[in-house]
């Protein structure tokens, strides 16, 4: 709540005085006087009112469990992400695509793009659910410094907030042996894509830079949580502020005292600050908000109250930003039209596993909360079957993550009733119980450890130190909001290091917003044919001050440095020439002004 709260706040503030450290600064006593404030308020009620419910972290058994869940997170982040190899900076296993495009949110926020433009599709406001990357450029802008490593730090800490939001849930629901079993599934749980690995090691063709865990477009195609939380950002404060909502949410909805009804208000707000940090997130909260609404008959304004107003602030300029752009809710064909393969019920056991199979199970005992957990379930893993909402229908597959959430939950609730549910004799159980409880979590948990391996094994390199260098010369040497005409790259060290614009980055990424990318995908690639005419027509329509021509320009096209040189309309400012083909830089004579 504290990283909402903060994030909402200082947003708000750099909108009427500007995104500085002072704003950071300001924002930070208001916080501070905040709490005490609210300290101040609700010290009293602590004190003089006995909860009927014990404190869920008396023990800390939780705490410990998750802060071990992080640390592994963290091991494998710290030599993933931002390391120097040999020369290169690499970013490892999970964090090869899409973390390049949050440092360039990133780097751009904190050198002039507030409120940001697209970092990789100039020009156009942001619309991607972008505040857990303001929340980081935030802690870089008060550390005043270019500090890569720290989405290492940010995405252990939420790791660590949606281990511990588990375990909380599911102690609450059922005992701490269930949450400590819910807790290990919910963030290191899979499917049975092990086998491939397991297969590739008895025929002798085992390989640890091979990912068997997720296979994009093939039967295993729904990735491991635990890969997701290595490198999906706005997921990784999504998840637990969603569990964390649900909680409240439920624990306030089963009694009426004034208490509870705080928690339902904490829900609201958890909620309705969700929604610029992962808007399929805070859907899904809303969406387990009416289904409990319908089954209890009433509706809880509070709730409401809480919810709709931060959202609102949010959603009016989404909504009237998307209709200028064209881009609006469309109904497509469901994600399993696209990603299915094979027989749909082995599809989902294999990609969701033992702990599928455990949540089912489950639904044959009684439980009190059972239609919470259960709605829960079903209608988020129904919603891919039935539509795709999002721009890019393979998006929806988000939904099986938060599906997981009670998976997890139930999986873990039915192990920790083995005790009572298998008739056998004492002694045997004391045996028995053990072993077939370490075997489930074995095969429940060994696509993780394949993630794992993958992630440690892998060194795909991001930058040399020659581009390195051109992205600090980038950072240093050029005007704020600058836009670049690049390569369509995952990689540009104008962009994730310089903190710069470009016309078009990874295409992927603008048209996973909904963009139509191709006619600039068309003309970046019209740009670098060594049609003169041609590169100024599009520098000049994207409204790019510069030309970069590095690693990946040379790589996909057959440019000639030098006909860039003769053009009297450009100005060659940066030259690095190397064994690799060299860095060039060029400036845009009478470029237009990058304060737009």
């Amino acid at each position: 709540l504290s990283v909402m709260v903060s994030t909402q706040l200082i947003y708000a503030l750099s909108l009427i005085l500007g995104y500085t450290r002072q704003t950071i600064i300001i924002a930070f006593f208001l916080m501070l006087m905040l709490m005490f404030i609210l300290i101040f308020l609700t010290l009293p009620i602590f004190t003089s009112s006995v909860h009927p419910h014990p404190p869920r972290l008396s023990n800390l058994k939780g705490v410990y469990l998750s802060l071990g869940i992080s640390l592994v997170a963290f091991i494998v982040l710290s030599n993933t992400v931002w390391v120097w190899h040999h020369g290169y900076i690499i970013l490892g296993g999970s964090n090869w695509q899409d973390t390049p495009m949050h440092y360039e949110i990133i780097e751009s926020i904190n050198n002039g793009n507030f409120p940001p433009q697209m970092p990789y599709y100039a020009g156009v406001r942001m619309f991607y659910h972008y505040f857990v990357d303001f929340h980081t450029a935030i802690l870089e802008k008060a550390y005043d410094a270019f500090f890569p490593r720290l989405i290492v730090v940010t995405n252990t800490f939420f790791i660590f907030l949606f281990a511990l939001s588990i375990f909380v849930l599911t102690s609450y629901l059922k005992n701490d042996e269930a949450g400590i079993y819910a807790t290990l599934i919910g963030t290191l749980g899979g499917g049975l894509s092990f086998i491939g690995g397991l297969y590739a090691l008895l025929q002798g063709q085992f390989a640890l830079t091979t990912n068997y865990a997720f296979e994009y477009g093939k039967f295993f195609t729904i990735p491991p949580i635990f890969d997701n939380l290595l490198q999906q950002r706005p997921q990784l404060i999504g998840l637990p502020a969603l569990t964390t909502a649900a909680y409240f949410l439920y624990r306030g909805m089963q009694h009426t005292g004034t208490t509870y009804r705080r928690e339902i208000a904490l829900s609201g707000l958890l909620v309705g600050l969700l929604f610029p940090f992962h808007i399929l997130a805070c859907f899904s909260a809303m969406l387990i908000f009416l289904l409990n609404c319908i089954k209890n008959r009433r509706i809880e304004i509070l709730f409401l109250v809480f919810s709709i107003p931060p959202i609102l602030p949010h959603l009016i300029p989404l909504l009237r930003s998307s209709s200028v752009s064209g881009i609006g809710l469309s109904i497509k064909a469901p994600w399993i039209y696209y990603f299915l393969t094979g027989n749909p019920l082995l599809f989902y056991i294999g990609n969701l596993g033992v702990p599928l199979i455990l949540a089912l199970l489950y639904l044959i005992f009684k439980s009190e909360h059972r239609f919470f957990l259960y709605s829960w379930l079903f209608s988020l893993f129904s919603l891919p079957n039935l539509f795709s909402f999002t721009p890019n229908p393979w998006d929806m597959y988000k939904f099986f993550h938060y599906a997981w959430i009670p998976v997890a939950v139930t999986a873990g609730s039915l192990l920790a009733d083995l005790k009572l549910k298998l008739k056998l004799k004492l002694r045997l159980k004391r045996f028995v119980i053990p072993i077939l409880i370490s075997v489930v979590l074995i095969f429940s948990l060994f696509s993780s450890a394949l993630i794992i391996t993958w992630n440690l094994s892998t060194n795909y390199p991001a930058a040399d130190v020659h581009e390195y260098e051109a992205g600090m010369w980038v950072r240093r040497n050029t005007p704020q909001k600058s836009v670049f005409l690049t390569w369509q790259s995952i990689h540009a060290p104008v962009s994730m290091i310089g903190g710069r614009l470009r016309v078009l980055g990874y295409v992927n990424w603008a048209y996973g917003h909904g963009f139509d990318i191709w006619e600039r995908a068309h003309d970046v690639e019209r740009a670098y044919r060594d049609n003169i005419t041609d590169t100024l027509a599009v520098m000049k329509k994207y409204n790019a001050s510069y030309l970069y021509v590095g690693r990946e320009e040379m790589r996909h096209t057959d440019v000639e440095v030098r006909n860039f040189e003769r053009c009297k309309d450009l100005k060659a400012v940066y030259k690095d020439e190397d064994e690799a083909g060299g860095i060039y830089i060029f400036a845009l004579r009478h470029a237009p002004s990058s304060r737009r």
